[in-house]
């Protein structure tokens, strides 16, 4: 089911960038109001500077993340965020599963890549 919901959204994002005629920068698909929620969540030990860190951190995780090609940043975000098996990730993508194992090694190594150069104070 969650597969399924996931290649009518794919689906629908793509007719609607074609439909545009252009295509913007893209926003990292996700919870955006859970990832605040989580970053806003305090607990005894939160600090201002924690809460600061940690908003900091989720920032360049999203920068990283969007200077990732498409089909990368696709893969990478479908398997690490939203949790799904590689033959649900081929079924949204419509991608033989080979092919969904080898960009998502590749993803998760540009990602490292990027996100070394964001922690030496470079752009991603």
């Amino acid at each position: 089911m969650r597969a399924w919901l996931f290649s009518i959204v794919r689906n629908c994002h793509r007719d609607w960038q074609l439909a545009r005629g252009r295509v913007q920068a893209v926003e990292v698909p996700g919870e955006d109001d859970e990832i605040e929620a989580a970053a806003a969540v305090a607990s005894e030990e939160d600090t201002p500077e924690t809460l600061l860190i940690r908003q900091s951190e989720v920032d360049r995780v999203r920068a990283v993340l969007a200077s990732l090609a498409e089909p990368l940043r696709e893969v990478l975000v479908l398997r690490e965020m939203e949790e799904l098996s590689y033959r649900e990730i081929a079924e949204v993508a419509r991608l033989p599963i080979g092919t969904v194992m080898s960009r998502l090694a590749r993803a998760r190594a540009v990602f490292a890549q990027a996100w070394r150069r964001v922690e030496r104070g470079g752009a991603p």
